[in-house]
């Protein structure tokens, strides 16, 4: 499996909270998602339209497109309170969070991906603007990507370093690929680094946000982080499927 970033595991259950930016992933995810087969007929699928959270939901990867979903998680459409120090990297910090940027959406849904054996999931966050507003999320996020190369989480109080570009992985109508190092004291005084690898992309009036980090094994392990390629690519699919629709 191709991997965006270099490859990368999940973490246990009883690792630190703060490196699970959204919280309280209850909802298991079933039946009621849509696999792929395709969308179905009702869905609107006139171009720039914000879509609803139900049509989201229809078109969100699930268990049925080969890919394990082991939860969601609550999110918000309003705007992210969440702010960086300096200011200009909030739009990175928000992409790891409940609302994934400081534009509000019509509809914005999650799921967190696990896959079998040795394979890679990731967390994935699909958010539905006005086409306009979709555009200004991405390039909120290049903004920030290309001018920050450490910033700190003024709520969490919790320092992220080497902010990374990588190179354009060319997903839907325009993405972007970082990876960034947040930094977490450890009880001995030194410091735990948590490799996180970001994806950001956007189809028509939609953006999908990926994220998933490593955990060290210690504070001399700094494996990177990564997203998997395939994974993005199925789901920029079904977004294309809804575009589609009639």
């Amino acid at each position: 499996m191709k991997e965006i970033g270099g490859g990368f595991a999940r973490m246990s259950a009883g690792a630190v909270l703060v490196l699970l930016p959204l919280a309280g992933c209850g909802d298991k995810t079933g039946a009621d998602a849509v696999g792929s087969a395709g969308v179905g007929p009702s869905l609107d699928s006139t171009p720039g339209r914000p879509w609803t959270e139900a049509e989201l939901n229809q078109v969100a990867l699930s268990d049925r497109d080969g890919y394990e979903v082991s939860g969601r998680v609550p999110m918000s459409a309003g705007p992210s309170t969440r702010r960086a120090n300096p200011a200009v990297c909030s739009p990175i910090l928000q992409a790891l969070g409940k609302s994934s940027s400081t534009y509000a959406a019509g509809a914005r849904i999650s799921r967190i991906f696990s896959s079998a054996g040795s394979g890679s999931g990731a967390t994935m966050t699909l958010a539905s603007h006005s086409t306009e507003d979709a555009r200004a999320v991405v390039e909120a996020f290049r903004a920030a990507a290309e001018k920050c190369t450490a910033f700190r989480d003024v709520e969490q109080a919790y320092d992220y370093e080497a902010v990374d570009v990588q190179p354009d992985p060319g997903y839907g109508d325009e993405s972007l690929s970082l990876r960034l190092v947040q930094v977490v004291p450890y009880p001995d005084g030194e410091s735990l680094k948590v490799p996180f690898a970001v994806v950001v992309a956007r189809k028509d009036a939609t953006v999908a946000t990926f994220y998933d980090f490593n955990r060290p094994s210690g504070v001399e392990d700094a494996s990177p982080a990564g997203i998997p390629d395939d994974l993005v690519r199925a789901q920029l699919g079904k977004l294309g499927q809804l575009d589609r629709a009639e």
